[in-house]
């Protein structure tokens, strides 16, 4: 679940949701669909993580016009999770070392 906190420029001291009492220096869980919906508060920060991914990849589609208008741009499932999320970490495989011939085995020879 996303955090919410206040700004440190917040223009309220603390905000009452159905999920808690939001107030300064602290933060509080909270679904994904209201977070997306306030996103835009200037009071609010919020905080997206990769356990969060899942969660906005499959916001519901009769949401996502509501979201274009609210984040000021055309959006989908994907261009959400890029916006909001951390950027997922590509892991190259790392190549195994080749074995080197010793010098004397070349010696031998």
């Amino acid at each position: 679940m996303p955090k919410v906190s206040l700004k440190e420029g917040a223009t309220i001291s603390r905000l009452q949701t159905p999920f808690g009492i939001i107030v300064r220096r602290e933060s509080i869980d909270v679904p994904v669909e209201w977070a997306l919906l306030r996103i835009k508060d200037s009071n609010l920060m919020f905080v997206f993580g990769e356990e969060d991914r899942k969660d906005v990849s499959s916001v519901d589609s009769r949401l996502l016009p509501t979201l274009s208008r609210v984040l000021g741009q055309e959006v989908d499932a994907s261009t959400l999770s890029s916006l909001l999320l951390p950027v997922k970490k590509k892991t190259r495989a790392k190549k195994a070392p080749t074995p080197k011939k010793s010098v004397k085995a070349e010696k031998a020879e």
